[in-house]
């Protein structure tokens, strides 16, 4: 299998999906072999072999970024099988010898940037990149670093923020040759390098690194810029420019088109089997499994519906390195069920309220709202009781099977969601609410644009009814939406489709105080994140922006503590736990292991 079929012999091989061995000489490169550097960066597809091998790199942080930006939070718990340092993790007690927070295996990713940078920029001088050749792949690798460090200094608080391209890890494990910043001045840093990347689009069709290879689609494969920067305004505070860049994404194709794609990428749509729904009336066990919402974590990487949620995912392969990690961590049939759904977790979603929706050709067609029936069936799919034991789903859909077994022992193939239209809508909803549209962000959320913003929600579009003047914000950009979907005169415009992340879930809307406020609709989407978005490695990062934002330390302490408390693991550890965490003492101790 060729990833790329002519990236020079050498670097990306036959037989390798992302590089991980055969560019093994091209991404470990000392930087005092100089005549070997220069054999390995000499035309556009050695560029492209060095863009993989940075990929290669990062899926070997997938396991630390999962279990540091979960366990840390309240929704995921460890199990019975967890060792001292995974406790540790979760209950906020980790030592620096602990294995799990090692920052190395992220500073083993910024090392190869710097160095693949630095190498870009010399390629460009020496005219062996065209100026469109090294905008695209240097934007690529420098937003990549600018992740990585995000997310350091998340965890962490104080780094050491290094864009030499001479320094190795072994130069950086004596921290006293580098300075440290805190994390506020790494975002203030990241934000003015970052804004100032070249290309911030997707790799455009006819690139080398645009193709499909056994089924997967290099089109996922690479970090969205506009979605990264938006979040690092986020974290800042900027929010109108933050919304910009998020907005840019949710309208990637553009102010007109009348495709299924246009339609329906990044929309959160009607159309496309997405969604929650029941296959017999008034009967609560007949949830549709085959399709729908749980479908986006198995369906394969090339049909409609995952181009259309997913925006960045990275597939672990069985037949290539590195082994996916998520078996290990989640399943208890072929791995070491090490971590599992928080009671806390389950709580969330048995709060909510279903909305009953059935499928087609059923006895009874369209909703019936039955409040008595508390549960949101996200649940369902999110994780998945077996022998008793509750299993979190979302990576292992393509490992078990109906029968709670491996489909094959052999393959553990799998993929890493690293980012997908939940995400954008919700990081987007969280930006225009600070912005002070929180009815924007309250139908983004809900039951989408078209219901919140007409006086006579509910009407499809086949009704006879004129709604030029509704199913739309009215606002300029980025706030602007248009759902209109009449048919007197008839209109089909840009959001029509969309339903809202609950609405997609047929949940409940959320009832808000008479008296909205940034901070009641703030918590609806926070919640909203728990509830979409587990396990995903948003939830650390979301819970601790928010506390910062508020100066709120409460806001993250009580709910650790309520899931630790909840474990019923030892109430001391919950006390203290939020102790720590009351007194802003949020990040891990660092120390290169």
């Amino acid at each position: 299998m060729k990833l790329i079929n002519k990236i020079a012999v050498g670097f990306c091989t036959a037989g390798t999906l992302f590089a991980m061995s055969s560019c093994k000489k091209l991404v470990d490169v000392q930087p005092q072999t100089t005549v070997g550097i220069a054999n390995m960066y000499r035309n556009v597809f050695d560029a492209d072999a060095a863009v993989i091998g940075v990929y290669g790199k990062v899926m070997k942080i997938a396991k630390p970024y999962l279990l540091l930006n979960e366990l840390r939070g309240d929704l995921m718990d460890i199990t019975t099988n967890a060792d001292a340092n995974l406790r540790q993790i979760s209950e906020h007690t980790a030592t620096v010898n602990n294995p799990y927070i090692d920052p190395q295996p992220f500073y083993d990713v910024i090392v190869n940037c710097n160095d693949v940078l630095d190498n870009f920029k010399k390629m460009y001088a020496q005219s062996k990149l065209k100026a469109e050749e090294f905008n695209q792949r240097y934007s690529d690798i420098a937003s990549i670093r600018s992740w990585v460090y995000l997310q350091l200094g998340i965890h962490y608080g104080k780094i050491p923020y290094v864009t030499n391209p001479v320094v190795t890890l072994k130069d950086l494990k004596d921290s006293t040759n580098f300075p440290t910043i805190t994390l506020p001045v790494l975002i203030d840093s990241l934000v003015s390098f970052t804004e100032k990347l070249p290309f911030t689009d997707d790799y455009p069709s006819g690139t080398t690194l645009q193709t499909v290879v056994d089924g997967y689609s290099t089109s996922k494969f690479f970090i969205n810029k506009n979605i990264l920067m938006g979040d690092l305004y986020l974290w800042q505070g900027q929010y109108d420019k933050a919304a910009d860049r998020y907005k840019r994404v949710l309208e990637i194709g553009g102010p007109v088109g009348n495709s299924e794609l246009w339609y329906n990428q990044y929309r959160i749509s009607s159309f496309g089997n997405a969604s929650v729904s029941y296959s017999r009336t008034f009967d609560f066990n007949s949830l549709v499994y085959t399709n729908g919402w749980r479908y986006l974590f198995e369906r394969p990487q090339v049909d409609n519906e995952f181009n259309w949620e997913m925006i960045w995912s990275l597939p672990f392969d069985k037949n290539f390195e590195p082994v996916n990690p998520f078996v290990d961590l989640f399943s208890p049939n072929g791995g070491s069920y090490l971590v599992k759904p928080a009671q806390q977790a389950m709580d969330y979603w048995n709060a909510q309220t279903q909305v009953y929706v059935f499928t087609a050709a059923t006895v009874t067609a369209g909703e019936v709202l039955r409040d008595n029936f508390p549960t949101d069936s996200r649940a369902n799919f999110t994780y998945r009781n077996i022998n008793g034991q509750p299993v979190i789903m979302k990576y292992l859909y393509n490992y078990l099977g109906t029968d709670n077994q491996p489909i094959n022992a052999l393959s553990k193939s799998g993929k890493w969601f690293l980012c997908r239209a939940a995400n954008l809508h919700l990081h987007y909803a969280e930006a225009a609410n600070r912005a002070g549209k929180y009815r924007v962000a309250y139908a983004l959320v809900n039951k989408g644009i078209g219901y919140t913003y007409d006086p006579f929600p509910g009407n499809s579009v086949s009704a006879n009814r004129d709604v030029t003047n509704y199913q739309q914000t009215f606002l300029p950009w980025p706030y602007d939406f248009d759902a209109r979907g009449g048919q007197a005169p008839a209109y089909r415009n840009t959001w029509y489709r969309n339903i809202g992340i609950r609405g997609r879930a047929n949940l409940k809307p959320v009832t808000l105080p008479l008296t909205d406020s940034v901070t009641n609709v703030e918590n609806m989407i926070i919640t909203e994140d728990a509830l979409e978005l587990a396990y995903e490695g948003e939830r650390w990062p979301d819970l601790l922006r928010v506390a910062i934002r508020r100066n709120d330390p409460a806001f993250i302490a009580d709910k650790v503590y309520d899931k630790l408390r909840k474990s019923g693991l030892s109430a001391a550890a919950a006390t203290a736990a939020r102790t720590k965490l009351m007194n802003k003492d949020w990040f891990l101790p660092f120390k290169f292991n």
